[in-house]
């Protein structure tokens, strides 16, 4: 009888341990789910806040006030390469560590046309002018060729007649 009692004691002690394991997991899957949400909505709003040109809008460092489910601070980072500009918004995850494999992270893309639209602005003006002026003087000289070659045929000129020289 005894080592039934042992027995079921280490059972009950087994799913204790077992339920708190289970228990736990899925605090901390309900915590990832919260994170997934809260650093997609950030991402999100920070993805519109860009310039006529492109360009994100950056946050201050500590202006994002919002700590992920477990206490720690939400990071954002901003990288640029060529025309194309990311934001990234990370959660530590589970372990509070940044950069790390649990870290919950999410992207936003802007592609960044920085000083590309206003020098096409600045100089659309100027070639225009230029290739209206090349068209009309090559239209121009076109209607020139063609009433010289159409009207301005002028006669071949004629060898002039011998003439009568006396004789001697």
């Amino acid at each position: 009888m005894a080592h039934i009692r042992t027995f079921a004691r280490l059972n009950s002690i087994f799913l204790t341990v077992v339920s708190a394991t289970l228990l736990a997991g899925c605090r901390d899957l309900a915590k990832i789910e919260q994170a997934e949400a809260q650093v997609g909505r950030i991402v999100a709003d920070l993805d519109q806040r860009t310039t006529k040109t492109g360009v994100y809008v950056r946050v201050k460092d500590g202006e994002i006030k919002e700590n992920d489910p477990w206490g720690i601070p939400i990071q954002v980072s901003y990288a640029q390469g060529g025309m194309a500009e990311t934001i990234q918004v990370r959660s530590a995850g589970p372990d509070r560590q940044f950069h790390t494999r649990d870290d919950i992270q999410r992207q936003g893309l802007a592609v960044n046309l920085k000083g590309v639209g206003e020098g096409i602005k600045k100089n659309a003006g100027e070639v225009a002018a230029s290739t209206a002026k090349g068209l009309v003087k090559g239209t121009v000289d076109g209607i020139k060729e063609t009433v010289k070659e159409t009207f301005g045929k002028k006669k071949k000129p004629q060898a002039p007649e011998p003439k009568d020289e006396p004789a001697e």
